[in-house]
């Protein structure tokens, strides 16, 4: 059995960092965009998206992985935080989620 996961990715920065408009932010994306393959295999993530929301400053992926841990080390070696503020998060199927809602108890309200 696999013990593969997803993960979700969620990168904001603000105007004046965007790779976009500033140079050495620019520079840095640029070279970890092109590490993205060897480092893919490196870590044993596999990336299933990866997308900018226009025009704002948010881009969002899903990266399959075995732990949290190996999509940690890849964000950080991409350079990705670089000008990121980034958040890591495991990802749950809704409909494994409903599947397993009376193993959650009852809040109080």
């Amino acid at each position: 059995m696999s013990t593969r996961r997803r993960y979700g990715l969620t990168m904001t920065h603000p105007p004046n960092i965007c790779p976009l408009a500033n140079k050495a932010s620019r520079e840095a994306a640029v070279s970890g965009w092109k590490q993205i393959p060897s480092l893919s295999q490196k870590y044993g993530v596999k990336m299933l998206s990866f997308d900018h929301f226009d025009p704002e400053h948010l881009i969002i992926g899903m990266i399959e992985a075995d732990s949290i841990e190996a999509v940690r080390d890849f964000v950080m070696e991409s350079g990705l935080m670089a000008w990121n503020e980034l958040k890591i998060n495991p990802i749950t199927p809704v409909s494994e989620l409903m599947d397993n809602m009376d193993k959650a108890p009852p809040t109080i309200f």
